[in-house]
């Protein structure tokens, strides 16, 4: 009986010990750094926390920081005032009012007749981060209501701010003191007048569209910004997805410049950028719609200068021409780079054999650990679409020995191919058989996915 009462005790486990306002704490940590849409998604924090056990929901209940973002969204952009979303969101409006004081999130993706209709204006006292984008199918307001007032407090801790098709005069807002920004669904003239107006940004992203600007001679210096971003979408589906915002900034301070998913990527508009810049930059991030002409970058003298810790190039179209001269520069020369430490190409599409590569690339790794004068590889990664009618050639023993001998020193080794068929569907990692079995080799003796 003693036994069998055991059983149905419950288990003594001992982080159910700790005091309430240390669980809380371990509780706002695991908050997710973003979200897109689902604030409120069961499978994340808070909501989870609230499922693991009756303690753990008392206490993620009883704490309230854990419950200060408040979303706000038309459920049909295109069809929302036929809907009644509108009635909805008036209904939703009383709601946000009895907790505006506490809120320190605000997102609200609505019409702009939603926006006109919060009078009088919210005490978001606390906010700090806010997020307004406007439905696409919306309406246009006169230019003598802009800018609309929707705070009637100075929001003093108010420090990031993300605006979807919609500039900085569309609303009044405390811009100097900023320090995060996002404009998403922007021309090139809009991200310079959002530069001009947030002298504090530190962190800045932004989705434009190609515009008259891309022919004009001007550019605007920002000494602050540390990170920089230019991305295609982010939440609407419309062709945002232009460089062109880098032939107009001069960004002295940059750390991280990161080019994702833009159309039009071109490489002396980036060469021209970082030239004038001459920043400390540490990330290098470059992944365009097609990597047609990423390679045509990594072999300038201004980006073989960089002080780059970190590379990570998406897409690259790989041919005898780029990638070898590339490998063979930071293998013996440590001008190259000298900072390096992660190397990383994914999606690549290759024009040469691959065996040919892979042993390039362990030549690379191993003659590069050795050279005077620069860091050390950590992390080599390499993952790689090969062509329908490509040659797989031969991994040599040479290649699998060296990634193994590195492995073994503790750098971070990781390569993966698949194939691609005339049509471009992704056939997985079958290749040539002799091919697949040194892969499986060297899978076997890296002691992970290749």
């Amino acid at each position: 009986m003693q036994s069998h009462q055991a059983r149905r005790d419950p288990t003594p486990y001992p982080v159910l010990t700790l005091p309430p306002e240390i669980t809380s704490e371990i509780f706002l940590c695991c908050l997710p750094e973003t979200r897109e849409f689902d604030v409120l998604n069961p499978k994340e924090a808070p909501l989870l926390l609230t499922h693991v056990c009756g303690a753990w929901r008392q206490i993620a209940i009883a704490t309230p920081q854990l419950w200060t973002a408040f979303y706000i969204a038309e459920e049909n952009g295109f069809f929302g005032k036929c809907s009644g979303n509108l009635i909805h969101s008036r209904r939703l409006l009383p709601v946000l009012r009895r907790h505006e004081r506490d809120v320190h999130s605000l997102e609200l993706y609505v019409d702009v007749g939603d926006l006109v209709m919060i009078d009088p204006p919210l005490e978001c006292v606390s906010l700090q981060k806010l997020t307004i984008g406007i439905l696409i199918d919306s309406e246009e307001l006169p230019s003598s209501s802009l800018p609309l007032e929707l705070f009637d407090t100075d929001l003093p801790l108010l420090r990031e701010v993300l605006l979807s098709a919609a500039a900085l005069s569309f609303l009044a807002l405390p811009w100097q003191q900023l320090t995060k920004f996002t404009g998403e669904l922007y021309h090139a003239r809009d991200c310079l007048e959002a530069l001009r107006a947030m002298p504090n940004l530190i962190e800045c992203a932004f989705a434009a569209w190609r515009d008259d600007a891309r022919d004009s001679d001007e550019i605007f210096h920002h000494p602050n910004i540390q990170h920089f971003t230019v991305l295609g979408r982010l939440t609407f589906d419309a062709n945002a997805a232009s460089v062109d915002i880098l032939g107009h900034v001069t960004l002295p301070a940059l750390r991280t410049l990161e080019i994702k998913d833009v159309d039009d990527f071109n490489a002396s508009t980036l060469d021209s950028f970082l030239l004038r810049s001459a920043a400390p930059l540490q990330k290098l991030v470059i992944c365009p719609s097609e990597g047609d002409e990423v390679t045509e970058i990594i072999l300038s003298d201004t980006f073989l200068a960089l002080p780059l810790t970190e590379l990570e190039i998406w897409r690259p179209s790989i041919n005898e021409d780029n990638l070898p001269p590339l490998l063979d520069h930071l293998a013996r020369d440590a001008n190259a780079l000298p900072w390096l430490r992660n190397l990383s190409f994914r999606d690549c599409d290759f024009w040469m054999p691959l065996g040919a590569v892979v042993d390039n690339a362990a030549l690379l790794v191993t003659q590069r650990r050795h050279l005077a004068g620069c860091q050390l590889l950590r992390s080599f990664h390499l993952v790689a679409r090969m062509r329908w009618d490509a040659s797989s050639d031969t991994l040599t023993s040479e290649a699998t020995d060296a990634f193994e001998n590195l492995k073994e020193s503790g750098m971070d080794i990781y390569i993966r191919v698949f194939h691609t068929s005339l049509f471009g569907a992704q056939l997985g990692p079958n290749l040539t058989p002799n091919f697949d079995r040194n892969l499986a080799k060297l899978d076997s003796k890296l002691g992970r996915d290749v």
